[in-house]
């Protein structure tokens, strides 16, 4: 092939995914897969919407299940066929688009896709060779397999929370559902891996992801620490165990008239010297207690605090760019907007513009990485609830017109 035949597309091109998971963990991998080139067909009902369809951003007053900014921000590049699962014929239908595809994914709690005749041994029956994915808050089996959950309370169960806030107060959550950006790449991982397992077998594989322990990935040294020698991490705010000073300061309010902070982190005695001397603090300089780290360590409150009060009488675009220049890692605690605005983001063209007919235009993050001989392309937009039902029910599953017709009628096209 040459390079001018190349397109995005090559690397998934040819897989298909039946797509029945919902919320962020599933949805977000299976994107993923459609920027790279497979076919998702996004399983959706009205009768049970996406918990992301009623939420926010969205045009204000549209109160329709097409409106979520959210939603589209994790389904771009899909197909949705509408079909009511809780409906008697749903799973038959189901089943004929499962047997169209390479790639089964589910993230309901256990037992549901049972209950509706879509077990792995169901589906295997259906097409031996398929791959299936479900990814459960706490996986398949053990005592808890059953309890059901949200992105706070994985947080919590995961060991996430009792390391978040400060020593002195309540432990405080992220504030979005953290673990699910950490349990879709686990489950992207999975299903590549069974995607390369049945390229040189031809054998199908049940991949069981439990996001509940892809969470603890991110305990750091942690729990190791506590599963060996019986000490327990708590809270630290934004202090290191191992760097001093480490923290973020305010400083003077610019231009946009809010609140605005630096976060610094002085990772060795040479850094130290260069703040120290930015800051023109000749008695820093010359306590032997401050020359190393562990020095550091114990005279923490005093050093916070006296980079606070140099730290907020300039603002934080100037205290930046000083630190910045003589090596010191430093950076401003960004906004939201100042995320969306970053030169390095913009360089890049990390920020994908989408059109949507229900929401307008809106810009979404494209992938975080390069392929440099098959690059994606730019996405189809998000697709409005049931937008492809005709296409999977006529095309993939093989419903006549009057099949179809007598379908929606019973309600299962839904």
């Amino acid at each position: 092939m040459s390079d001018s035949d190349r397109t995005g597309a090559d690397v998934f091109r040819g897989i298909r995914i039946a797509d029945f998971a919902w919320v962020g963990v599933g949805p977000n991998a299976t994107m993923q897969m459609a920027f790279h080139g497979a076919e998702v067909i996004r399983v959706e009902s009205s009768h049970r919407p996406d918990t992301f369809r009623s939420g926010g951003p969205r045009p204000q007053g549209d109160g329709s299940l097409d409106a979520s900014a959210y939603f589209a921000k994790f389904n771009r590049g899909k197909r949705s066929v509408a079909i009511n699962l809780a409906h008697p014929r749903g799973a038959e239908v189901a089943k004929r688009l499962i047997a169209t595809a390479d790639i089964v994914t589910e993230s309901f709690a256990p037992g549901f896709m049972q209950r509706i005749g879509l077990s792995y041994d169901e589906v295997r029956k259906i097409k031996p060779e398929v791959i299936m994915c479900s990814m459960s808050m706490e996986g398949q089996t053990g005592p808890h397999a059953g309890y059901r959950g949200f992105g706070l309370t994985l947080q919590a169960t995961a060991g996430i929370t009792g390391v978040t806030g400060w020593p002195d107060r309540p432990p405080v959550g992220t504030g979005v559902a953290y673990t699910d950006w950490v349990a879709t790449h686990v489950g992207i991982i999975g299903i590549l891996a069974a995607l390369d397992h049945r390229r040189r077998t031809g054998e199908g594989q049940y991949i069981d992801l439990s996001q509940f322990e892809a969470s603890t990935l991110v305990l750091d040294a942690g729990v190791i620490d506590a599963a060996n020698t019986g000490r327990v991490q708590g809270p630290l705010g934004n202090r290191d165990l191992q760097y001093a000073p480490h923290g973020v300061y305010p400083c003077a309010d610019d231009h946009t008239g809010g609140d605005r902070w630096i976060a610094i982190a002085v990772t060795d005695d040479d850094q130290w010297r260069r703040l120290v001397l930015l800051m023109d603090r000749q008695d820093w300089l010359e306590s032997e207690a401050l020359c190393d780290a562990a020095g550091r360590l114990e005279q923490q409150d005093d050093l916070d605090a006296g980079i606070a009060r140099w730290t907020s009488e300039q603002t934080v675009a100037e205290v930046e760019n000083l630190l910045q220049a003589v090596g010191i890692p430093a950076h401003r605690a960004s906004t939201v907007r100042d995320a969306h605005d970053d030169p390095q983001l913009a360089h890049r063209n990390h920020w994908w513009r989408s059109e949507h007919p229900v929401i307008g235009a809106m810009s979404y993050e494209s992938p975080a990485w390069r392929l440099s001989d098959t690059p994606p392309p730019m996405p189809r937009r998000s697709p409005l609830l049931g937008e492809d039902s005709e296409y999977v029910y006529r095309e993939l599953c093989g419903y006549s017109e009057a099949e179809f017709q007598q379908l929606i009628i019973d309600g299962v096209v839904e």
